[in-house]
């Protein structure tokens, strides 16, 4: 028991460094990647992650997307309202339900994702470039276990 305990422990402050990491290698990245000034940096903010997730997802309601940003159904509204504006999302209305909306993606929105994926792997071979081809390899390794677990996770959260 006291070994789980610790294991959990140990998890935790795992998780939480790994978090704090994760953003700060974004941000230091995005300052290298866009150090020369000649493109503007680009909005990690809200919207550029909504349009990821909505790609990804295909179509939600404005509800699950506030539970993916963190964020308050308010808040989300005023970023659907941005990018719908934008003509990079499209709200339907539900067949069988008026009273529900869907959200998802323009054809706009998806050449923007398309965008933006291509900044990621600007920054992922950045992050990349100290790193020897065993070290590569090891963290793709990583990183598939990591996910694939946070998916197992993510299912049986949102089951029970």
């Amino acid at each position: 028991m006291e070994d789980f305990h610790s294991s959990i422990k140990e998890l935790a402050e795992l998780k939480l460094e790994y978090d704090i990491l994760s953003r700060k290698v974004l941000y230091d990245v995005v300052e290298k990647v866009f150090d020369n000034k000649s493109e503007p940096l680009p909005n990690l903010k809200n919207r550029n992650h909504a349009i990821l997730i909505l790609g990804r997802e295909k179509e939600m309601m404005p509800s699950a997307l506030a539970k993916f940003l963190n964020l308050k159904k308010s808040s989300v509204t005023s970023i659907i309202d941005s990018l719908e504006k934008d003509g990079l999302v499209k709200r339907t209305a539900d067949p069988m339900d008026r009273r529900k909306i869907w959200i998802s993606l323009t054809s706009s929105g998806y050449r923007y994702m398309d965008v933006l994926e291509g900044c990621v792997e600007k920054f992922v071979n950045v992050m990349l470039e100290g790193l020897v081809e065993d070290e590569i390899e090891e963290m793709l390794q990583s990183m598939r276990s990591v996910v694939n677990l946070e998916r197992k996770i993510s299912a049986y959260v949102s089951d029970n």
